[in-house]
């Protein structure tokens, strides 16, 4: 007899929730709503069957508008008077994966960015891996150690011609007599150099990044959570680690700008970080060359110390009479260094050409898209940078003319140009795609930023390459950026060696790399901000929207600036263009920025509740202009 392709379908019983027991059998939530207005906590009950799983920052499995959701336990209390309650379904996993200590500080910088809590959590837990957990005892027990009882907040200024990531490691172990230690870095490369050196010097330390696989990640997050860790090191969500006994927060290069989540908030790991400093009263070290301005606030109002380094550098700086790449007088110089030892060339960009002009009438020459066309090497043909169409059959748009020229020279172009002007020299590129690894005994290194390998004895001559493209970005950050790169880079040349810049002449730049000391540009730069009401001097809010509605928005600004719901001496600059949508930034004085920041707060609000659209928002952001 045929088989029928028909089957009985089990009926399913949907499990009795067992009713809650003790004392505590009361649980606060936050829901994983996806919802922006749904971001306050809510009250559920605790069956008898998890009572004893439960705590203050397990996962959980909660009955919410229909839907079995997320959420994290907030608090647990009695069951007073309270009605109608739901019961939490289950509870995911024995562990709890966030500490009393990281739920405050959710709270405070949700309220600080306008944001969701999950968007937060999502932030400092990686997602889950049952089978990392099954090998995991609940409780581990832990080893207080004494937490310092002064505070101190400092900025270590590094010196030049000595490895930084053998000085960083060297003030951990220092710090780690103290206690627990967690060190930030702005990228994987600099968390792998700093691991070698731990790694040299026999230190036990937890690596939290994101280039680990995802077991790793989680493992590593437990280890963590469970205080199996005393030392930290890690990239920008490192920053939340919840480090058992926690107390010292150090961190190398806060203005990086890759310390800003790309995601929603936008959080910023240095505002993170001190913020953390002041609610668990943890030490706060910051580490680098030159602080951001920001930093430099905070050390010009005796808030943290400067700990300036006593060095010189033999600096000189020779302009681009002709357009030549390097004048025959800084060409002298290199030629010198060398007879002594490898010198290394800093270029502003990589590529060969970051765009190409017609020949004959001058006209940039642009995709049908939008973007620029781009040459990335000698022998590669014209691409668009936007949509990476290629341009075999190039031609002006305007004129016709077959004949380009090249605009904006990249790292390849250079390595060109700098082989004509020394010839039998070996010359290496390091850029982010192909970085040098080992390190340098003799030749050429032409770099991009932060990509330089370290010479074995440091560079006998570091050269800034077009250093006007750098000076005269149309950014606010653009002199930090200068700062950041032109005091990093010329810390690898060697005792007696030359620093050459490449630029218009009269930089105040050069007298801050002589005395290695940047505080005189920078109290220079703050000033300028202050008398122009200018970040960090002021609140900052950033708003992205569709260009229809981006006009209606200012002009309900502007009225409630006229109600008295706004301060009337907020500035709103925009709409500003950005791709298809357009933006508006508020600036607003630092003791008004409750005000701004709960109108805004309502206005998303109101937006989720009609469920429109919510336009991309930002606090405090890294440029106004980017």
């Amino acid at each position: 007899m045929a088989r029928s392709g028909f089957r009985l379908k089990a009926e399913l019983i949907a499990k009795v929730a067992e009713p809650p027991s003790g004392e505590d059998s009361l649980a606060k939530v936050w829901v994983d709503s996806g919802v922006f207005h749904l971001d306050q906590e809510y009250s559920y009950l605790i069956p008898r069957d998890l009572d004893a799983v439960i705590t203050v920052g397990s996962m959980v499995v909660v009955p919410f508008n229909g839907r079995e959701l997320s959420a994290v336990v907030t608090d647990r209390g009695p069951l007073v008077g309270q009605a109608n309650l739901k019961t939490i379904t289950k509870c995911e996993g024995e562990i709890a994966l966030l500490s009393s200590v990281q739920i405050n500080l959710i709270r405070d910088l949700s309220a600080k960015y306008l944001c969701h809590p999950f968007d937060l959590i999502r932030s400092m837990v990686p997602p889950r891996l049952v089978t990392v957990e099954k090998s995991r005892k609940r409780f581990v027990a832990n080893i207080g150690v004494p937490r310092s009882s002064k505070i101190k907040r400092s900025y270590l200024q590094l010196p030049p011609h000595r490895k930084r990531q053998t000085l960083i490691a060297a003030k951990l172990v220092e710090l780690l007599r103290d206690g627990p230690a967690l060190a930030i870095l702005p990228d994987v490369r600099e968390v792998q150099s700093l691991a070698l050196e731990l790694d040299a010097l026999g230190v036990k330390y937890t690596r939290y990044d994101s280039s680990q696989s995802r077991s790793d990640h989680y493992s590593a997050y437990l280890d963590i959570a469970q205080g199996l860790s005393q030392l930290v090191i890690g990239t920008r969500s490192s920053v939340f680690s919840p480090v058992e006994n926690l107390t010292h927060i150090v961190m190398y290069n806060e203005g990086s700008e890759h310390f800003y989540e790309r995601r929603t908030p936008g959080w910023n790991a240095r505002e993170v970080a001190i913020e953390r400093s002041r609610l668990e009263h943890i030490s706060l070290t910051f580490i680098g060359y030159s602080p951001s301005l920001e930093i430099c606030r905070f050390i010009e109002r005796k808030e943290i110390a400067f700990r300036k380094s006593s060095s010189r550098l033999s600096v000189f700086d020779f302009e681009q009479t002709f357009g030549e790449l390097i004048p025959s007088r800084a060409l002298s110089v290199i030629k010198k260094s060398l007879m002594v030892g490898p010198v290394l060339f800093v270029a502003p960009a990589k590529g060969w050409a970051h765009a190409i002009r017609c020949s004959r009438c001058k006209t940039l020459s642009k995709c049908k898209c939008g973007g620029n066309f781009e040459i990335k090497s000698e022998k590669s043909s014209i691409t668009c940078n936007h949509c990476g169409i290629d341009n075999q059959q190039w031609k002006c748009t305007w004129c016709e003319n077959k004949s380009y020229a090249l605009v904006g020279r990249g790292i390849e172009r250079h390595s060109h140009e700098i082989g004509k002007l020394l010839p039998g020299v070996v010359i290496k590129n390091s850029t982010a795609d192909k970085p040098l690894t080992e390190d340098v005994d003799s030749g050429v290194v032409v770099t991009t930023q932060s990509m330089a390998p370290t010479a074995r004895n440091g560079y006998s001559a570091v050269v800034f390459l077009e250093g006007n493209r750098v000076n005269n970005q149309p950014d606010m950050r653009a002199e930090e950026r200068m700062r950041e790169l032109y005091f990093g880079q010329s810390a690898l040349v060697r005792e007696g060696g030359d620093v050459i810049l490449i630029q218009d002449i009269g930089n105040q730049i050069v007298t801050a790399l002589r005395i290695w000391n940047p505080m005189p540009t920078l109290e220079r730069e703050l000033s300028e901000r202050e008398a122009l009401d200018l970040p960090p001097f002021t609140h900052t809010v950033e708003m992205a929207m569709p260009k229809e509605e981006v006009t209606r928005f200012k002009n309900a600004l502007l009225k409630a600036q006229e109600e008295g719901r706004l301060p009337i001496e907020m500035r709103i600059l925009g709409p500003i263009a950005k791709g298809n949508l357009s933006s508006l930034v508020l600036l607003s004085q630092l003791h008004n920025h409750q005000q701004v920041n709960l109108l805004i707060h309502e206005f998303m609000r109101r937006r989720s509740l009609s469920k429109k659209a919510l336009p991309s928002l930002r606090i405090d952001p890294y440029s106004l202009s980017r």
